[in-house]
């Protein structure tokens, strides 16, 4: 069982920033076919697996890393009538006067699963939002993805019967 659960999570954490890795579809395959593992317990660790893997991208965008100092050079140069260096500016501007609207946009972002979350974890990084609210957020996020991905099976499972076929 906690081999099933660590390989979800380094799984997880592998899509996270190597795309080629679906963890969606690896999660569907895993759920529909372990016996013994819970499919919420699958929907969890693949979001922790997740979150460890994007707060790459939130280190990054603190300028961690050369990707982070390559980001905030270009976005510094650019900030003159740029659509992205100014929306980010205002992102920036919005987060440091609420930081709670930064993580809420944020945690909304992460639900869906669509590349944006990516480009809100370099972000949040950039605009120095707290690392503890950064990963509450994105796992809170996180998990109610994965936990609906990870469920469907069971629902498609109970619906014929909910629905008297």
């Amino acid at each position: 069982m906690i081999g099933w659960l660590l390989a979800t999570a380094g799984t997880a954490a592998l899509g996270s920033f190597f795309p080629l890795v679906n963890i969606e579809l690896y999660l569907l395959g895993v759920v529909s076919t372990v016996d013994g593992v819970s499919w919420w317990a699958f929907g969890l660790a693949a979001a922790v697996g997740q979150v460890a893997g994007k707060t790459l991208f939130y280190f990054a965008g603190r300028g961690g890393f050369a990707l982070g100092e390559r980001l905030l050079k270009r976005l510094e140069a650019k900030r003159k009538g740029s659509r992205w260096a100014g929306w980010f500016e205002k992102f920036h501007q919005r987060t440091v006067e609420r930081p709670w609207w930064g993580l809420g946009v944020l945690a909304l972002t992460a639900i869906p699963g669509i590349p944006p979350y990516s480009l809100m974890c370099l972000l949040c990084g950039a605009a120095g939002l707290p690392l503890l609210g950064f990963l509450a957020a994105s796992l809170l996020g996180r998990s109610a993805h994965f936990l609906i991905v990870a469920g469907a099976p069971e629902l498609l499972h109970w619906l014929p019967a909910a629905l008297g076929s």
